[in-house]
């Protein structure tokens, strides 16, 4: 038959004796499918699929008859007896191709389209189409019918970017659950006519697709379905049934990319992570191609209450908006995070990437500096306002308070609560810039930190997820966990192939770490972040850039830390009157956001409180100059008026909403005699 088919070929006869000879050029080897990434929450169930191609493996048994047969009758209808060619079919289709001068007809059956998709390359020519035929015959001669027939329905494109039958049939059809949840169809739940449909839309994915051409598939579908009666896979009654059937209507998206932040970062991480290769190529493979699970760590209802404790509180203004991040103490596990209002048109994670001047935040970061450096809280320092700090080796450094307390001496754990910034101005000078910028990196802070006096007032930008890193250092009682999204990843086979530790690294001794959380809960109970309070153990820090342009609250528990950010993603913009607040803080909008979130998601759960710290050890107090502990006294002048506490919300003269808020002060730092280069300018609180 082959000789006689060559024969009629004339034009095609020097293509023919051409064509490839011998075992060696004929392998039967399948090229590898590439295959979808699914995301799993802490439930188990999917949020979000990755890949270049949207395909799921299915085996055989798993494919339901009606839709084995529905293609049988479309494609091929020879094909459980046919040794991978169809003769009468190939001689029709050989001669119109002779007749038209090149191949324009295939008559292929389904073993030479797998042979097409997964050996061969696209070319069309007749010496192509010769090896096609030759390796049909090996293929089926090597492979079962059964086997042909699954690796055909797993390799097949359905069109709107659906590869294989498992994954059009999820996304071509949608079902609701006995919970009234939607959700794409299981195999299992083919009906006639959504088989009749996926196998009409086979030979042109994109011309019948019922999404884009109605009609057309329409048409298509009642052919399939007529041809199915024909060869005696349904009868009459179930073909009359399956023409009334209304066709699916949601459209697919064509591409498999992230719709959620969680998953983009999700995403981000494994591109650059070296256990899934060590080149990019190689990790771009194995996660766009390699249909890895992973199991993550976001948490669907942490979600919820975070999303929902920025839209319950976030004032109507589109100019400004937050961001959130919540983690655990105990894993460093991210369970949830609001990376800005609308995914599909942000241009970057407010939550992850977002980095802005966390304002006096950061003087949480001093204030372990200090602890560890042997500093008490019983320790006392000038909060004078204005105020000149100098430093060996800084030029003279100008910075004022804002609060409603303007001075003199207090303590430091009243400076703490206060948030008094010419207290930790002369703090930061008596330490020196690196061991608060050393603090800063062993606690969380990825990115660079200058040296400058200034960054006690939060001048070095950081995300969100960095300073939630920090504060989840001190609820972790010293131990720092590396933020983690992803819990473990396995293969298609679903063999292990990594897991992430949640061990943790001690980066601070538990009694300076203990001393710390203890003075930061002043913070909460009367300081400058009251509005945070949960009738639980909580310790915080409130913070407010340059012209109120960030407002933050970075807080936590003994089982829950979180941050949040509040300002305009565009850059920074005055936040001087918005909703009910003139101007936004810190212990504003971010502290009611913060409260929202935490008191919902602990909700009945006990209250735990934190390990006490050591005071025995505490150090009695001294004066704090720019030249050290105790090294000077505190100004004659002043040494009268030395305070232990400052005002509070309904003790401070004129009291009103921006005395629970965070204080705001005018910087002018200058850098280093060393450097070349001027550090920042901000107003934090």
């Amino acid at each position: 038959m082959l000789a006689l088919c060559a024969a009629a070929l004339v034009p095609g006869v020097s293509a023919l004796a051409a064509a490839p000879q011998g075992d060696s050029e004929l392998q039967v080897e399948l090229s590898p499918l590439a295959q979808a990434t699914t995301v799993y929450d802490v439930n188990g169930n999917v949020i979000g699929r990755l890949g270049l191609q949207d395909r799921q493996d299915a085996t055989l048994a798993e494919v339901p008859k009606v839709m084995i047969d529905a293609v049988v009758a479309t494609e091929d209808r020879t094909f459980w007896v046919n040794p991978g060619v169809d003769f009468p079919s190939l001689v029709r289709a050989l001669f119109r191709n002779v007749n038209a001068g090149g191949v324009e007809q295939g008559g292929s059956t389904i073993t030479q389209q797998l042979v097409k998709n997964r050996i061969l390359t696209p070319k069309r020519d007749l010496s192509r189409k010769l090896r096609e035929l030759l390796l049909s015959f090996r293929v089926n001669s090597e492979f079962s019918k059964q086997q042909v027939m699954e690796q055909y329905l797993n390799t097949v494109y359905f069109g709107q970017g659906s590869y294989g039958i498992k994954a059009a049939t999820s996304r071509f059809f949608q079902t609701t659950d006995a919970n009234g949840v939607t959700r794409g169809k299981r195999l299992d739940e083919l009906s006639v006519a959504d088989a009749a449909l996926l196998a009409g839309v086979i030979n042109n994915p994109e011309g019948n697709n019922p999404f884009e051409n109605p009609k057309r598939a329409t048409a298509r579908r009642n052919t399939v379905l007529e041809l199915m009666v024909q060869q005696g896979y349904i009868t009459q009654a179930q073909s009359d049934a399956a023409h009334e059937a209304p066709l699916p209507t949601k459209k697919p998206a064509a591409e498999l990319k992230p719709d959620n932040f969680f998953v983009e970062e999700v995403q981000r991480r494994l591109l650059v992570d070296q256990r899934l290769g060590a080149t990019q190529q190689e990790r771009y493979n194995r996660v766009l191609r390699g249909g890895l699970k992973i199991y993550s760590t976001f948490d669907p209802r942490a979600q919820q209450l975070a999303q929902g404790a920025v839209d319950d509180n976030l004032p109507n203004q589109p100019t400004f908006t937050a961001a959130m991040v919540a983690m655990s103490p105990q894993t460093g596990e991210v369970q949830a995070f609001v990376g800005g209002p609308d995914f599909s048109t942000a241009k970057y994670n407010l939550a992850t990437q977002g980095a802005r001047q966390p304002g006096s935040t950061y003087k949480a970061i001093t204030l372990a500096a200090a602890i560890e450096a042997g500093y008490s809280p019983n320790d006392t320092i000038d909060g004078t306002s204005p105020c000149v700090v100098t430093a060996k080796g800084y030029a003279p450094w100008t910075t004022a308070n804002a609060e409603p307390y303007s001075g003199s001496v207090l303590s430091l754990r009243a400076a703490t609560a206060g948030s008094v910034n010419c207290a930790f101005g002369h703090l930061i000078a008596s330490l020196g810039p690196a061991k608060v910028a050393n603090m800063a990196k062993r606690m969380g802070i990825k990115g660079t930190v200058p040296e400058y006096l200034s960054i006690t007032l939060g001048t070095a930008e950081a995300s969100p997820l960095e300073m939630t890193t920090v504060f989840n250092t001190l609820a972790a009682d010293g131990v720092r966990h590396d933020p983690i999204f992803v819990r473990k990843v396995t293969n298609y086979k679903d063999e292990v192939l990594f897991e992430n530790s949640t061990q943790g690294e001690r980066v601070m001794d538990p009694q300076v770490a203990r001393t710390v959380t203890d003075m930061l809960r002043g913070v909460v109970s009367g300081g400058t972040a009251t509005r945070a309070q949960l009738g639980r153990p909580v310790a915080g820090k409130t913070g407010t850039s340059e012209k109120n342009g960030d407002a933050w609250f970075c807080g936590y528990t003994p089982d829950e830390s979180s941050c949040v950010w509040m300002g305009a993603p565009v850059g920074r913009i005055s936040m001087l009157r918005v909703g009910a607040f003139s101007p936004v803080y810190g212990g504003t909008y971010p502290a009611i956001i913060w409260k929202a979130f935490m008191q919902r998601w602990l909700d009945n759960t006990d209250a735990t409180d934190f390990p006490e710290p050591n005071t025995g050890k505490w150090a009695a107090g001294k004066f704090i100059s720019d030249g050290g502990r105790g090294v000077a006294g505190p100004p004659e002048e002043s040494s009268s008026s030395t305070s232990s506490s400052v005002p509070t919300a309904s003790s401070a003269p004129g009291a009103s909403t921006s005395t629970t808020g965070a204080a705001t002060t005018t910087t002018t730092a200058a850098p280093p005699t060393t450097t070349t280069a001027a550090p920042p300018t901000t107003t934090t609180t």
